[in-house]
């Protein structure tokens, strides 16, 4: 019979999860390995509400990724930002107009998919569909001259759903504009 060599415990280290810079590099949480190599590429999963202390953002789920290891600080980057499916569901109601918009960007050569949902609780023309899509496309011409990171963090407070709302909001009457997900490609 073949002897199974098990790792111990006691060769395992405890690494402190450090979020990015742009969320004040504050703890997001605790990981073990036996080696710091093998924590690259493990991500964490936390909501935006537990990170900022705001309640009202807890359905605002963020997931990191460590890309680098500091003695016991394991530095990690944004790498997707969802909202749940059910969140979702529970905002589009009977005889709600939803249009979904789905784009890739690039910034400094890398690539982000972005999702976003537009309510509207009146019918909404075929004509006014290709508007509201034409008016997207200016809001995001208009916020792709900066980094990335700084497009997340103001994707995640709210204000490029406040800005495409502004700006659509000539076209017809809309309930509501969230965006539900961005993901590092």
């Amino acid at each position: 019979m073949a002897t199974k060599t098990v790792t111990s415990w006691k060769s395992k280290k405890v690494y402190q999860l450090l979020a990015p810079e742009n969320f004040d590099g504050q703890g997001i949480g605790e990981t073990v390995a036996s080696d710091p190599g093998k924590l690259m590429g493990r991500t964490v999963n936390i909501s935006l509400g537990e990170l900022t202390s705001e309640r009202a953002k807890n359905y605002m789920n963020l997931v990191f990724e460590v890309h680098d290891v500091k003695g016991d600080k394991a530095l990690t980057r944004f790498k997707r930002f969802f909202i749940p499916v059910g969140y979702l569901r529970s905002k589009v109601r009977k005889r709600t107009f939803k249009l979904d918009y789905k784009r890739e960007l690039m910034f400094g050569g890398r690539g982000l998919k972005l999702k976003l949902m537009v309510l509207s609780r009146h019918k909404v023309s075929q004509e006014q569909v290709s508007q509201i899509k034409a008016r997207i496309e200016e809001v995001l011409a208009e916020h792709s001259g900066q980094d990335m990171e700084k497009f997340v963090q103001q994707t995640l407070f709210g204000k490029l759903g406040t800005d495409i709302y502004k700006k659509i909001k000539t076209v017809c009457p809309i309930m509501r504009v969230e965006v539900y997900g961005i993901e590092v490609a």
